[in-house]
């Protein structure tokens, strides 16, 4: 399972970037939800993914659940393509 977990670790630097001086807590909740970011992002490496949302045959969505206040958090993942310029 360590691997696995592994890929999280953008999540967790980024959150101590951002709010490393926020409370141990208040990192967590942020980390966890970073963490489906992050996920969602992984899935755009399978092609399949990536040409599902292009034919908008597919939507990805991320959720967050607190147990502890009873909430649920929805977001969308915004996929858009845009053109190629020239550097």
């Amino acid at each position: 399972i360590e691997d696995w977990v592994k890929i999280c670790l953008p999540a967790k630097a980024k959150v101590k970037a951002e709010l490393g001086n926020a409370p141990f807590a208040d990192q967590c909740g942020l980390c966890e939800k970073e963490a489906v970011n992050v996920s969602l992002g992984n899935l755009l490496s399978y092609p399949f993914v990536r040409e599902g949302l292009v034919k908008k045959t597919l939507a990805l969505k991320g959720g967050y659940y607190d147990f502890v206040k009873g909430s649920f958090e929805l977001w969308s993942l915004e996929f858009g393509l845009s053109k190629s310029v020239s550097v």
